[in-house]
Order: structure tokens, then sequence, then C-alpha cells
């Protein structure tokens, strides 16, 4: 008896051989099939999503250009005159570089009369006294 004789034997008239062969090509057929329909949805996903990051890319330039015209300095500036108060600093405030370091090493002004904090209460505790290191 041969080892591989059941390939010659016939059913119906077809041998068996051709049968598996024919099997094996459908079942291959059916796995491409389902591959490329799965391919298929994930092109569609992956371009849903490249749409969805380009809409994002046009927020964020749009953003980008919104906050540019909020920072301008004029517009700031104005901004801090009207609602804050604060004006900007008169060349007399300022000093050269040169001269910073006697500024930091100078002794602190001694405050005014009227702008002197008022003696502490009894309601608000005075500071600890600290100790000399």
């Amino acid at each position: 008896m041969k080892l591989f004789g059941f390939l010659d034997s016939r059913v119906r008239g077809v041998r068996v051989i051709d049968l598996a062969g024919a099997v094996l090509l459908c079942g291959l057929v059916l796995v491409v099939y389902m591959a490329k329909t799965g391919a298929g949805g994930t092109a569609t996903d992956i371009d849903k999503v490249q749409v969805q990051i380009d809409e994002e890319h046009g927020q964020i330039r749009l953003l980008q250009a919104e906050v540019a015209s909020e920072e301008q300095p004029v517009r700031l500036a104005s901004l801090s005159g009207q609602l804050l108060n604060l004006q900007p600093i008169s060349p007399r405030h300022e000093i050269p570089s040169e001269a910073l370091a006697d500024v930091a090493h100078a002794p602190a002004p001694k405050p005014d009369a009227a702008s002197a904090p008022a003696a502490p209460s009894a309601s608000t505790p005075a500071a600890p006294a600290q100790a000399p290191h």
C-alpha cells in the first residue's frame, strides 16, 4: 500500500486532492475578501481622522492669530491704563545698570508718617521677635 494512496482515490469521479485544493482555494478567497473589506473600513476611518486633524490645524491657526491680536503691546498698554490705572514708568525713575549695585547696598528709606502703617491693635497679633543668629 502506498503512503499517500488516498490522494489517488476518487469521490464521484473527482480525486480527493482536487477537492482539497478547491476547498483550500475557496478558503483563501474568503480570507482575502475579508481582509480587503476590513482594510477598506480602516482606510475610511483614517480619512475621517485626517479630516479632523486638518480641521484642528485650522482652529489652531485661528486661535494663534487671535492670541497675537490680543497680546499686542499697544492694546495691553491701553487696557492697563483704562482698567488698572497703570501708567508707564517715567524716565526719572529709571537708573543705569551700573548704579544697581549702589541701590542694592543703600539703606532702606524711612516711611513717611502718612504712609506708615497704624500701630498694631489688640486684634492683630504682633510679629514674633527674631532671635539673633
